[in-house]
């Protein structure tokens, strides 16, 4: 099982190197998402607000690099958010969304946050692609092991989002982590583990509200941050002590 044969991408840190997280605002420009509660705002807008926030909250920690892969309410495609994450060396990608009921009878009915991670069978696409990139055979088994290794490092850092989130918002907002139900195309091809958040649904009266609010930007992209300074201390000990990954549990 690869799960048992990694330690995991924190605790195999290069010495000496940096943090780069890719923190992806979903939607943008024509491709509005869906409608909040209040005239004019739209998941765009609150993915982006929440996005910038992070990369404020962070900015202060030396060693620890931002990217955004939408700065602005423009269309980015989804080939160009994969090569963000994937051009800027991130160790992490954190792609942000908002949810909505389908419309019908349960319109405005559902609240709460959940997280979304390839499931590891469903890599075996990119892993495929990785196994016949490299001259030798070796080399392409070792890759593909790596890219599937990376889908597994997936979930321990969304366990790690979600307690941070489910600290932040409350346990009863946590609908837990999936790897199905939702369209996670930008999940596919990168390098690194990937976890895409839907922080809440727009269309709930109390999600909704709170969502369209700065006080609501801030404290989801107050738990975020600290879900990404939290593993990126981890990488640091766990250069020292390999027994320090993401999976470890945080202390209560």
């Amino acid at each position: 099982m690869i799960a048992a044969l990694v330690l995991g991408w924190l605790a195999l840190a290069p010495a000496g190197a940096g943090f780069t997280v890719a923190v992806d605002p979903g939607h943008g420009g024509k491709n509005c998402g869906g409608e909040g509660l209040r005239k004019g705002l739209y998941e765009k807008h609150v993915t982006l607000e929440i996005a910038r926030r992070v990369r404020r909250n962070l900015l202060a920690e030396r060693g620890l690099r931002v990217v955004l892969c939408r700065e602005a309410d423009v269309l980015v495609p989804i080939n160009a958010r994969v090569r963000c994450g994937n051009e800027a060396g991130a160790r992490l990608f954190v792609s942000i969304h908002t949810n909505a009921s389908p419309f019908g009878p349960s319109r405005g009915m559902q609240r709460g946050f959940e997280i979304y991670v390839l499931p590891v069978q469903g890599v075996d696409h990119d892993a495929g692609l990785a196994a016949i990139a490299p001259a030798s055979p070796v080399d392409g088994a070792w890759a593909a092991h790596q890219v599937r290794a990376t889908a597994v490092e997936s979930l321990a850092a969304a366990q790690r989002i979600e307690w941070q989130m489910a600290d932040a918002l409350g346990s009863d907002r946590d609908r837990g982590i999936k790897q199905a139900g939702a369209k996670l195309d930008v999940l596919q091809g990168l390098k690194m583990p990937a976890v895409l958040v839907e922080v809440g649904f727009l269309d709930h009266p109390q999600d909704g509200n709170f969502l369209a609010t700065e006080a609501g930007w801030d404290k989801i992209a107050g738990a975020l941050s600290r879900a990404i300074s939290d593993l990126r201390a981890r990488e640091l000990r766990g250069r020292t002590d390999p027994t320090i990954t993401a999976r470890t549990a945080p202390a209560r």
